[in-house]
């Protein structure tokens, strides 16, 4: 074994490690690549090649790919063998060495399932003793998505909103509007946000205040496969179906739940109407990814949003009437603020907003002395697991509010408030004192007393 830094290496490890630190460019031969970036859909293989030249055989050369680094390569050969230690983990298992033509110099890698992030620049090295030659290649990752769903909301007086969702796209598409002539719309706001694979949803809205515009198309274009897919819409069809005639109806109050309790999101359809059929989601700021989604009389579990999964239960018990609760179990700070509920069939739908408020009463007060110093007392007050941010006041016994010498707020990791308040008492004839914190949501106070004259 050989010792580095912080490392323990294997012997066949090491000495690959020493080559990197020890070669020089060499004047004997060089390597050369695709003259045009290697293009790969997302999903299918691609084939890095390079050459060595003047051709002659490489067998007895060490040839490595890699991206940055050349210490962790994303494959690398060497007597007559694969050098796995340090490959790249993401690349593990999914490199194929093609070696047909080594006698010529030529060699090959096959990339099986590409993915966007092996998007970029690669560099291919071989090297003979303590000399090397190598040449980059680009690789080019495109993947065309799902066609793109017009979802058009009830009309809201003369105005027609309409929204146009797609995903699994890649590199991030163009998204835009055509009436029936061809002539480009105003997008009135468009929303793009990459998955955990890496591919892009789009989300495009397009409000409509001509009554004369009854067909409209959308657009996802991808710029480097020069694809797109498109839909379009009738409105006036979208206007006779059952969704376009009813509302939802949501809490007309905030929703005030304490940290660590469930959140209960009720949302029904006006008129009475069986939702069975619909899809109905809970959404933040955007319709993906989702809170909560109801399709196909089941959960759609692709769709919901990392920090609420495994908290989430649908109450479905009245959906033949319309009416459907979700159930947010655990409540946490991050859950506070405005949720949309969406109920929506044949491309139409009607929503709801609802304000949900987080609120955490907090620790009882602790007040201790800081210190004595020309006469002065210093007091501490502390307490802990506020939400929102809560007020904090110094009163004497009369009750009269005193000023507080410095505050200091802090927020947890759990988004809850800690404060710290100080007073300094330089009136001899204070005798009591009191903190009180309090949550101007709940409207309840936790209070602390201090008999200053007992110091």
């Amino acid at each position: 074994m050989v010792d580095l830094p912080g490392y323990r290496l294997s012997g066949a490890v090491a000495s690959f490690v020493f080559v990197l630190f020890t070669m020089k460019p060499s004047d004997d031969f060089r390597v050369s690549g695709p003259a045009h970036p290697i293009l790969a859909r997302v999903g299918e293989d691609a084939l890095l090649t390079c050459q060595l030249l003047p051709k002659r055989t490489a067998m007895h050369m060490e040839v490595r790919w890699y991206r940055s680094e050349p210490g962790t390569p994303v494959f690398a050969y060497r007597d007559g063998a694969e050098v796995t230690e340090l490959q790249m983990e993401e690349y593990r298992g999914r490199i194929e060495w093609i070696e047909d033509n080594i006698a010529e110099g030529s060699v090959a890698v096959k990339m099986d399932n590409i993915q966007p992030s092996d998007s970029g620049q690669y560099w291919c090295r071989f090297h003979e003793g303590n000399y090397y030659g190598e040449t980059s290649l680009l690789l080019k990752v495109a993947g065309l998505g799902s066609a793109p769903n017009i979802h058009m909301e009830g009309p809201v007086e003369t105005e027609v909103q309409l929204v146009c969702t797609a995903k699994g796209w890649f590199p991030e598409p163009q998204v835009y509007w055509k009436d029936i002539t061809g002539e480009e719309l105003l997008t009135v706001s468009e929303h793009h946000i990459q998955d955990e694979d890496g591919l892009f949803y789009v989300e495009a809205t397009l409000v409509i205040r001509n009554a004369s515009l009854e067909t409209v198309s959308c657009f996802i274009h991808n710029h480097i496969l020069n694809e797109e897919k498109g839909s379009v819409i009738s409105i006036p069809d979208k206007l006779q179906t059952e969704l376009a005639s009813l509302k939802v109806i949501g809490p007309s109050q905030p929703i005030l739940v304490r940290v660590g309790e469930d959140i209960q999101l009720t949302c029904s359809l006006s008129p009475k109407a069986n939702a069975q059929s619909m899809e109905v989601r809970w959404v933040r700021s955007h319709r993906y990814p989702a809170v909560y989604v109801y399709m196909d009389g089941d959960y759609v579990d692709g769709e919901q949003m990392a920090e609420y999964r495994g908290r989430t239960a649908l109450v479905s018990d009245a959906i033949h009437e319309g009416r459907l609760t979700l159930q947010i179990h655990n409540a946490r700070t991050s859950d506070d603020g405005q949720y949309r509920c969406l109920f929506e069939k044949d491309g139409v739908y009607q929503e709801a907003n609802l304000d949900l408020k987080i609120v955490g009463l907090g620790s009882s007060p602790l007040i201790t002395m800081e210190g004595l110093k020309d006469g002065e007392t210093q007091l501490m007050c502390t307490s802990e697991g506020w939400f929102p941010q809560p007020h904090v006041q110094w009163r004497d016994m009369e009750g009269k509010t005193i000023p507080s010498f410095s505050e200091v707020l802090t927020q947890g990791s759990h988004g809850l408030f800690r404060v710290e308040t100080f007073l300094l008492v330089t009136n001899s004839s204070l005798v009591n004192v009191t903190c009180s914190i309090s949550n101007p949501l709940l409207g309840e106070e936790k209070i602390a007393t201090f008999s200053v004259s007992g110091w």
